[in-house]
């Protein structure tokens, strides 16, 4: 089958991550798979095998991706719907499949003659969450064109079960974000706490958003460090409040790429990620942490549980604290098994399980459109 993506532009978040590795693995399995994108957009930010058209508000545009991007949705949404309203209507007819991934770029799949094609929309954020967060006429509007749009004729499919039926989304099925196991892969043994004179690292993505829950594995350090001064953190990518980052046992590092993340994350002892909303949903530092065999302190994201990870309760800096003194008072034995466990559970997140699960989803609704 034939695929096609529509989006307003090439960003750098994980989003986009996800569509351009789902794109390479559907082209490697032998389904073509194109981008529909907004002619100001820059090339790609994460590679893909995936082709590329481009529109205006006109519809179809030729020629090559900009040098420097004149990309910005703000005062150009209306040209940039409107351009691929048009695209759509002029070679959705040559697809198999549309893809929506976003709630606004939901309504011209919607409502775009493209023939036969069928429809789906990968629902990945919760986003009414996100517009919830602004304030002012804006958001009011893109919160409420947010909600209408799951109320779509299209094939819903979320992207964690939290948000399967959550409110007006009418997902009866979800397949989370992949992950590249073969460069998010195990260390090659677990970490030891026994040697008095080695020091015990903590890992954690910083990050600024109370959300996000860093704060909490800051103040869970400052308890730590003071009862074991073995103890150190080691942030990813820095972001921390004013001052911290120069406090003693604190080392601030900015991995470039997947296998430069990866290698932090068996770096780190143990890997805290104690984010504070969308619990149940896929997060990558979660994921990612316990495809290398780290141990993982989180609130419950997938695929963490209880069986595999050591969950704390929400804005918990004392809990984070107690879980990492659990882990370091660990058994090996015990250590070892839920580290299995883990490396078990991150099995359903390959790309390549991810791709196949799309591509059943797609095949079954053909199959339904033709009983």
């Amino acid at each position: 089958m034939r695929i096609l993506i529509p989006i307003t532009n090439f960003g750098h978040g994980g989003g986009g991550r996800v569509l351009s590795r789902l794109a390479s693995a559907w082209t490697a399995a032998g389904h073509p798979t194109d981008f529909l994108v907004d002619a100001r957009s820059p090339k790609p930010y994460f590679p893909t095998d995936a082709g590329v058209h481009r529109f205006d508000e006109r519809g179809l545009v030729d020629g090559p991706a900009p040098d420097e991007s004149a990309f910005a949705s703000s005062g150009n949404g209306l040209s940039i719907y409107q351009g691929m309203y048009h695209g759509l209507n002029q070679i959705g007819t040559n697809y198999d499949v549309i893809l929506a991934n976003h709630s606004l770029t939901a309504w011209p799949v919607r409502f775009a003659r493209a023939g036969n094609a069928r429809k789906f929309y990968y629902v990945q954020a919760y986003e009414p969450e996100y517009f919830a967060l602004e304030s002012g006429w804006k958001s009011k509007v893109l919160r409420r064109f947010s909600e209408w749009s799951y109320s779509l004729a299209l094939h819903q499919i979320a992207n964690a079960p939290i948000y399967v039926g959550h409110r007006s989304i009418r997902a009866t099925s979800w397949i989370p974000p992949g992950l590249d196991v073969s460069v998010f892969h195990r260390r090659s043994a677990i970490p030891h706490f026994s040697d008095r004179d080695t020091p015990i690292v903590i890992g954690t993505i910083g990050r600024k958003e109370a959300t996000k829950g860093t704060i909490h594995v800051l103040e869970a350090f400052t308890r730590l460090h003071a009862l074991d001064p073995r103890f150190r953190l080691r942030v990813a990518f820095g972001n921390l409040p004013d001052g911290w980052a120069q406090r003693p046992g604190i080392e601030v590092v900015a991995p470039r790429g997947d296998a430069e993340l990866a290698a932090y994350y068996r770096s780190v002892d143990i890997l805290a990620a104690p984010g504070t909303v969308q619990l149940g949903a896929c997060h990558y530092p979660v994921l990612e942490a316990m495809a290398s065999g780290t141990p993982v302190v989180t609130t419950g994201y997938l695929p963490a549980s209880a069986d595999n990870s050591w969950l704390v309760p929400v804005r918990d800096s004392d809990a984070v604290a107690d879980a990492i003194l659990n882990i370091v008072a660990t058994p090996a034995h015990e250590l070892e098994r839920r580290l299995d466990l883990a490396h078990s559970a991150v099995q359903r997140f390959s790309w390549q399980q991810v791709a196949k699960d799309f591509l059943d989803q797609f095949s079954n609704a053909a199959k339904l459109s033709h009983d």
